[in-house]
């Protein structure tokens, strides 16, 4: 069953706009809500549902939709529900107006190194929060990472065939993969399979973003055809940087570092420009307009950072609300974006303060909906 323009789903809260892409075995629409957001709503394709095993496609399809919406992160693109329309489950999500990396580098060219190991630091940081809960996503390519409009915030998507994992057991899986992105375990349904199959792609990823070249496929290397190095296409590749990718696309899985961080690591080893940057982790207390916040930095990739502010107000009780931030290294100058209400009444605003010369006290102003209001946090020893 095809979704035609203007159908409605869900008694009128969505209104199908028009079809957005069909994959191996899932089929997407750009949507819009009754509050008049838009939206993205994917469910399996024709094909599949014709399919005997369809049930079980069914059920895999929306226990992993749960599980991604518990993977809450500034660069996973946001589930927003899981429904059932037409004897169909779908999941909803939110919709990001920009572009992906694929049609980026195919319209203007090969990235710059530092603007391409942004963007796959924000997608590491992205994976490592997914493996964290037990999911690998599988399907790691530039066609599956979104750039905002006008912002450097690149957003993971389409978990379409992420799956839960034990790292290095072996365990049963569908072959559905992208060659040349894909490493060779992810060509065996019985193959074990770890943290260290989506290095592979990242890393294949960035070899992508750098040369404007697919790498040569998995199963074809395996059999002596040789990759070729990142730098003997563009020679403006560092060299830390083209030994990086190399070694996280090692054919042989145990060669590959086997974890994201441990391959994000190779990066900033000796690297000055990431040894100097100033440490935002840990907790920040404070005062925020009229109440009293808790600013819990947990991730920190360079000058980026993310985690969770927790607002504490005498009418308005507790809010949660994932962040996302940037310091400027030169200026100390930080911005904190907040990205989506975890729990709790809250305005999303976006807040612009001042690290201070010791480093252990931030403050500054923001806005929202309903008007400005100034912070001033003190790092928690």
């Amino acid at each position: 069953m095809l979704w035609k323009s203007g159908q409605q789903l869900q008694g009128g809260k969505y209104k199908i706009e028009h079809e957005l892409g069909e994959g191996g075995f899932g089929i997407t629409y750009r949507a819009s809500s009754h509050n008049g957001s838009d939206v993205v709503i994917k469910t399996l394709n024709e094909k599949v549902q014709r399919r005997p095993d369809f049930a079980r496609f069914q059920q895999d399809f929306v226990n992993e939709a749960i599980k991604l919406a518990k993977c809450s992160h500034p660069h996973i693109v946001q589930i927003d529900e899981v429904i059932h329309e037409d004897n169909l489950w779908c999941i909803v999500m939110e919709y990001i107006d920009g572009e992906n990396l694929a049609h980026k580098i195919e319209n203007q060219g090969i990235l710059p190194e530092a603007e391409a190991l942004a963007y796959i630091r924000q997608i590491g940081e992205a994976l490592t929060v997914v493996h964290n809960h037990g999911l690998l996503h599988r399907d790691v390519k530039p066609q599956n990472i979104m750039l905002r409009a006008n912002k450097s915030e690149a957003v993971l998507i389409d978990f379409g065939i992420a799956r839960e994992f034990s790292q290095n057991l072996t365990q049963t899986h569908t072959q559905m993969l992208a060659d040349g992105f894909a490493p060779i375990e992810q060509y065996d349904k019985r193959a074990k399979r770890g943290a260290f199959t989506d290095v592979y792609a990242l890393a294949a990823t960035l070899y992508c973003l750098v040369t404007g070249e697919v790498p040569t496929m998995a199963p074809i290397r395996a059999i002596g055809t040789p990759l070729e190095e990142p730098k003997s296409i563009n020679s403006s590749i560092s060299d830390k940087v083209n030994q990086a990718i190399l070694k996280g696309m090692e054919v042989k899985l145990e060669n590959r570092p086997q974890s994201i961080q441990e391959w994000l690591a190779l990066f900033i080893l000796n690297d000055d420009a990431y040894q100097s940057f100033t440490e935002m982790l840990g907790t920040w207390y404070g005062d925020f307009g009229s109440g009293k916040a808790t600013l819990s930095i947990t991730r920190q990739s360079g000058d980026f950072f993310d985690g969770t502010l927790i607002y504490e107000h005498w009418w308005n009780g507790t809010a949660r609300i994932a962040i996302t931030g940037k310091l400027n290294s030169k200026t100390n100058a930080v911005t904190i974006q907040e990205t989506k209400i975890l729990s709790g009444y809250w305005r999303i605003g976006k807040n612009y303060g001042k690290l201070s010369s010791n480093f252990l006290e931030i403050s500054g102003h923001g806005k929202d909906s309903k008007g400005s209001y100034s912070w001033s946090f003190k790092k928690v020893s």
